[in-house]
């Protein structure tokens, strides 16, 4: 009898994971963060979220979210959400996102903002699918030329 599908798991990244970030980073954008701010991110778990999506053993992606203080109120703020080309479009960039959104909520954000790319469709797809709206146009974001857009999503209680 053959083996089953493999099992998505997302989990909590731990400083031994940093190098696996890295090598995420560099496999899904042209300038990655370095493996020093991967590592702060890692270590100050109370403020950072980082979270790796493995598919049967294997790390196919991974988030970094932020809990700020705004204004007396609290916001959850994308960092980063990426997967791997050869695993995209299954539904994992959601799980990621979907993660951070629960924990966030759980520490109390009432706000959650990104930046994507202006011409990454189908991750801004994604985000509005998701209940994200456009808040503005952050020009030469990503570097000259390289516009972001700026969403937000207001958080609603948890679902029963």
């Amino acid at each position: 009898m053959g083996e089953g599908p493999a099992v998505l798991r997302i989990r909590k990244a731990v400083l031994r994971d940093v190098r696996l970030m890295a090598e995420l980073e560099e496999a899904c954008f042209d300038e990655g963060y370095p493996e020093s701010l991967l590592a702060y991110f890692v270590m100050n778990d109370d403020k950072y979220v980082c979270l790796l999506a493995e598919l049967g053993g294997v790390a196919v992606g991974m988030a970094i979210g932020e809990l700020e203080e705004k204004s007396h109120k609290r916001v959850g703020h994308v960092w980063t959400i990426e997967v791997l080309p050869p695993y995209r479009r299954r539904g994992i960039g959601r799980r990621l996102l979907e993660e951070l959104e629960r924990q966030w909520r759980a520490r109390g954000a009432t706000e959650f903002h990104l930046e994507v790319r202006a011409g990454n469709e189908p991750a801004r797809r994604l985000y509005e699918k998701m209940g994200y709206v456009r808040a503005g146009l952050l020009r030469d974001c990503y570097g000259p030329g390289k516009d972001g857009i700026f969403m937000v999503k207001h958080l609603g209680p948890e679902a029963p």
